[in-house]
């Protein structure tokens, strides 16, 4: 099989592109606050480079990459799901409640309380859907203001007496009995979460759905042309409703490594952010399965590296980690757009000349 060199550069040249950039600006960064680069990056380098550091971002990755994945179905019919925060959120103390309460052996617990948190996400999702295809309200305000109601919502369900008690000066939900705690693997002295083979399952699903099912055709075409897709059959109303309920499902899973693995419980303090985390996510990964799951690891690696920079001699510089990361998904956006657009342009140059070198050989 011939491999095309210009589309494997054009493939590498964004990502590497963005990379380069997030360095030399965090490296710009640590010369500003009159600390050495070299020797901050060094530090980074062999603190993540450990067994307990790499474990920890292949956990920290998982709520990334699922969360990446819920706002990339939308993004595939040109959808801006940013309600992914408050969907995840509903959805985990919705599924906090049904492991802990409902009776049952441990592995039912587990999967009645992901069976939950698909449909408490797909129904809030479905809302901006419906007003986006019904009302044309716009999605992206949609989202926003119910990822508002969200926060009111789960604070009304922790202040509610069969929901949550206060426990340690914290309201909190009941804790999952340890049955239904999701099983991980051991390795020096770290827990290696195996949710990975969920996360690793739902990426497989999304690959196989957008890319080899009618289904998938369908919501890529309204994306791309809903005219077309309309002229098709396809009811594009529909298709939003269906495309915002199913990123609401996927989204509704995000926090599910944390309270099947780590907390068990939900909380005030259950981590908040994962949502829009999914979107630089989607961005950085251009809404690929592969993509995104190397997203996840790099955004969770550089998360978990930066934390040697709270010892000396960097002291006082683990927001570098945070500058790496919005500063390599900004440079992904623009690299991105500006290959897509050169290899646009040499694709209809190369169409240009052959069609020329053809009308050349028809004989007069």
């Amino acid at each position: 099989m011939r491999i095309n060199r210009k589309k494997v550069f054009y493939a590498l040249a964004a990502p590497l592109g963005a990379f380069v950039l997030a360095i030399a600006v965090a490296g710009l960064a640590l010369l500003v606050s009159g600390k050495n680069p070299f020797v901050a990056f060094k530090q980074m380098v062999i603190y993540g480079g450990t067994v307990d550091s790499l474990i920890t971002s292949i956990n920290e990755a998982l709520p990334l990459f699922v969360s990446g994945v819920a706002v990339a179905i939308g993004f595939r019919t040109n959808l801006f799901n940013i309600g992914v925060e408050g969907q995840y959120r509903l959805a985990a103390i919705v599924a906090a409640v049904v492991g802990a309460e409902l009776p049952g052996p441990g592995f039912l617990r587990i999967i009645m309380a992901m069976a939950a948190a698909v449909i408490v996400g797909a129904m809030y999702a479905s809302i901006a859907g419906l007003l986006k295809a019904y009302r044309n309200v716009n999605e992206v305000i949609a989202t926003i203001m119910l990822n508002g109601v969200m926060t009111g919502l789960v604070a009304v369900l922790l202040k509610w007496d069969l929901i949550a008690s206060i426990k340690d000066q914290q309201l909190r939900t009941s804790r999952l009995p340890k049955s239904a705690w999701f099983p991980s693997v051991t390795f020096g002295g770290s827990e290696l979460y195996l949710w990975v083979f969920v996360a690793i399952a739902i990426g497989i699903g999304y690959h196989l759905l957008i890319n080899r099912s009618r289904f998938g055709f369908e919501l890529r075409a309204s994306g791309i042309n809903p005219g077309a897709a309309l002229a098709a059959g396809v009811n594009p109303k529909r298709m939003i409703v269906k495309t915002m309920a199913l990123s609401g499902a996927v989204a509704g899973l995000v926090g599910m490594p944390l309270l099947l693995q780590r907390q068990h419980e939900f909380t005030q303090q259950f981590q908040q952010g994962l949502g829009f985390a999914g979107i630089a996510v989607a961005l950085v990964g251009r809404q690929k399965a592969a993509g995104m799951a190397a997203a996840a690891l790099l955004f969770a690696y550089l998360t978990r590296a930066s934390q040697a920079l709270t010892s000396p001699p960097t002291r006082g510089t683990k927001e570098i980690g945070t500058i790496l990361q919005g500063t390599m998904m900004l440079a992904a956006v623009v690299a991105y757009e500006v290959v897509r657009r050169r290899a646009e342009a040499n694709a209809i140059h190369e169409a240009a000349h052959r069609a020329a070198v053809q009308f050349a050989e028809v004989p007069a």
